[in-house]
């Protein structure tokens, strides 16, 4: 295997542990504000050894740098609402799965891109894959059972926001890492918005129980990002973002070590999406 699929195997590892280790907190708002801030601060210090300068193309490309960071601090408070409603594996299968489809329908349906029919078969069974995931809870409460589900839904919804932001951003020549670093910075105030009873309290107190979990997780989460741009420049785009999509199988795998129990159905949804993203990356 060629340095560019190990890459992008290690990116989607890295992106599941942290999500992970988020999961394992037990104060997640105050974590994951630790963990982003420490991304951010890891993020430009690295632009500051190699040289990066921080610019972009024009001020409407810093706007969807804005708009982008909008996105990311909403799918953050989410994301930690999300991981304590539900387990790891389920949370993060329908969050990213369903990221992917929103991604394909807005870009066959509003930029007029061609569907083929293994995108169309990979829509399928991302849905298929929700719905075996929710089988059990269905049958028994019926439509009302998803709305345990429903910050993983909304995590969904931002986690395309701000990929599509990306995606025109970086389409326009902008630089990775500028765009990265705004988005962490214009994120922080929702983050802070989650810890908002005792925030001092809170971060002070999760720094000092867990500051090495805290410096792993925020690692984890810049080397993550920057691994994956660099495996997107050295690989064919949709086979980096088929890759970059086995992290739902990775996290999957970690939610075992969690101690999570998984019915079998919902551990054939979880891999059922996982399946459905890479073949919507096609």
């Amino acid at each position: 295997m060629t340095l560019g699929p190990l890459l992008l195997l290690l990116s989607a590892l890295l992106h599941a542990a942290w999500n992970a280790l988020a999961k394992a907190s037990k104060d997640k708002e105050s974590f994951l504000f630790l963990t982003i801030l420490l991304s951010g601060i890891l993020t430009a210090s690295t632009m500051v050894i190699s040289g990066h300068k921080f610019i972009f193309p024009g001020p409407q490309i810093f706007g969807i740098a804005v708009l982008s960071g909008l996105f990311e601090g909403l799918y953050f408070l989410t994301l930690s609402k999300a991981l304590r409603a539900s387990g790891l594996g389920k949370s993060y299968a329908i969050m990213r799965g369903g990221a992917m489809v929103l991604v394909w329908a807005y870009s066959s349906l509003l930029l007029g891109e061609h569907a083929s029919p293994i995108q169309i078969m990979g829509a399928i069974l991302v849905l298929a894959g929700i719905l075996a995931i929710n089988f059990k809870d269905l049958l028994q409460s019926g439509i009302a059972s998803l709305k345990a589900d429903i910050w993983s839904f909304l995590s969904a919804l931002f986690i395309a926001g701000y990929h599509l932001c990306y995606h025109e951003a970086l389409s326009q020549e902008a630089e990775p890492m500028p765009l990265f670093l705004v988005a962490m910075i214009v994120s922080l105030p929702f983050l802070l918005f989650g810890i908002r009873s005792e925030p001092l309290k809170r971060v002070s107190g999760t720094l000092k129980t867990h500051p090495y979990r805290v410096l792993i997780t925020g690692t984890f989460a810049t080397s993550s990002f920057l691994i994956f741009l660099y495996g997107l420049r050295i690989s064919a785009p949709g086979f980096a973002i088929s890759l970059r999509n086995s992290s739902i199988f990775f996290a999957v795998m970690f939610s075992f070590f969690l101690k999570e129990s998984l019915s079998r159905m919902q551990l054939i949804g979880a891999c059922t999406i996982g399946l459905g993203a890479l073949l919507l990356s096609l």
